[in-house]
């Protein structure tokens, strides 16, 4: 066991979460919950945003490139630190965001006021295992032990829905994998121990440590199929904004949707500015290299799809309640916009508009 590598990935990984607590905004103000108010009576989006996900670069850069004041929306950025997403939602700290759509659905199901507006990109999420772990395929984890970072993440959601595809049994009362609870930062560690024998997690953290110990990849949600055509992170808003201000709940999509075809054109310089502006921690270069496995392709229709597909994998395996009806379920979780195009193209600073085949 090399202790200096297990330092290096831990501390890195740190890094990733206690910035969390470093607020921005963007020169309007601060961010506080609950303060909305504005002398002009003019709507401010509270666009909720934690530093350390790569992943989330298109919602950065749509505050990076003035794209939200673009479409004339007064915006600030709510830093909702170590608190969970739904949770800001929920209190009305933040009007929207960006996330992962395992994440949504069941606390949408119990009654999270969420509705999802477009996908974003595929990718960022891998399970990985030592090469010598005589484990070489998602079967394999048959009576051994994975660690996430919570028993109702995104990572979880996906591995279970991996597992089970399979035909490994995930089930509460008779599970074939024991699911244990770890922080992303000691999950590197634990693998290398021994005291689990794969691990779930998600980027930078998960590249880092496949990098640093020479691990094997079971699943890679950005080439793994059917998961890597699948869209993985959303762009969401609240329902109390689209019933209230549906004008601004479209133009917060519309600019997402230009921010993410930008990334895909612009991955090195996407990489340079989250490191800059310490949205992410990490080497630019190394982070524009991951940046590069997902498929910035961002897609209303796209987002709709990968609902969909989350939604019933979770319905057939167990993990949504008997008495819920899947489709009234996808049709309160997803909102489409008449004057949001599926999505765009880019050459140089011009976007241009692409409507979903019908």
């Amino acid at each position: 066991m090399e202790i200096k590598k297990i330092l290096s990935v831990a501390a890195s990984a740190a890094l990733l979460l206690c910035t969390a607590g470093c607020g921005a905004n963007n020169g309007q103000g601060t961010a506080l919950a609950g303060d909305n108010a504005a002398d002009n009576g003019e709507y401010v989006l509270k666009i909720g945003e934690a530093q350390g996900a790569l992943c989330h670069a298109p919602l950065q850069i749509a505050m990076e490139n003035g794209y939200f004041d673009d479409e004339g929306i007064k915006w600030e950025r709510v830093d909702f630190g170590k608190s969970d997403i739904q949770a800001a939602l929920g209190a009305g700290t933040i009007d929207c965001g960006f996330g992962l759509v395992g994440k949504f659905v069941q606390p949408i199901e119990n009654g999270l006021n969420m509705v999802m507006t477009a996908g974003m990109h595929t990718g960022c999420t891998k399970m990985l295992t030592k090469k010598d772990s005589g484990i070489t395929k998602l079967e394999d984890l048959r009576g051994k032990k994975l660690a996430v970072s919570s028993l109702a993440g995104s990572e979880t959601v996906t591995a279970k829905r991996a597992l089970y595809n399979v035909g490994v049994d995930i089930s509460t009362a008779s599970s074939e994998v024991e699911f244990l609870v770890y922080g992303m930062a000691d999950m590197p560690a634990a693998l290398q121990n021994d005291a689990v024998d794969a691990i779930i997690l998600n980027d930078p953290i998960a590249t880092t440590a496949e990098n640093e110990y020479d691990l094997a990849v079971l699943l890679d949600t950005a080439t793994t199929e059917p998961y890597g055509s699948e869209y993985c992170c959303v762009t969401f808003v609240s329902q109390e904004l689209v019933e209230k201000h549906p004008d601004i709940a479209a133009k917060f999509t519309d600019a997402c949707l230009k921010a993410s075809a930008w990334v895909a054109e612009h991955p090195d310089e996407t990489a340079k500015i989250q490191v800059e502006k310490q949205w992410v921690s990490g080497n630019a270069e190394d982070n524009a290299a991951i940046l590069k496995t997902y498929e910035f392709k961002p897609s209303v229709q796209g987002g709709y799809d990968a609902l969909v597909n989350v939604a019933n994998d979770l319905k057939t395996i167990g993990l949504l309640k008997d008495a819920t009806d899947v489709d009234a379920l996808i049709a309160r979780s997803f909102k489409f916009f008449d004057d949001v195009p599926d999505t765009y193209k880019i050459e140089g600073d011009t976007f241009t508009p692409v409507q979903a085949a019908k």
